[in-house]
């Protein structure tokens, strides 16, 4: 799915899921013959993941390794 599809889906900006990627939280999605971004379903739960453990109060650097972990 492109990147307004997934931010729609998630209620996080383009801004904020691009942020995620060159942080490196979300791992670099492949890219359409077009150049788009094409993310799998599966980015949708890793954003509500990232989202809710920031809600519990874990900082970008806290999560990073736990993802690190999950992967």
């Amino acid at each position: 799915m492109r990147i307004g599809d997934l931010a729609a889906r998630t209620g996080l900006t383009t801004k904020t899921i691009r942020f995620y990627e060159d942080s490196g939280l979300l791992p670099a999605p492949p890219r359409t013959p077009g150049g788009y971004r094409d993310y799998a379903d599966h980015t949708s739960t890793r954003l509500a993941f990232i989202r809710g453990a920031q809600r519990a109060g874990l900082t970008l650097a806290d999560i990073r390794p736990v993802l690190a972990l999950r992967d």
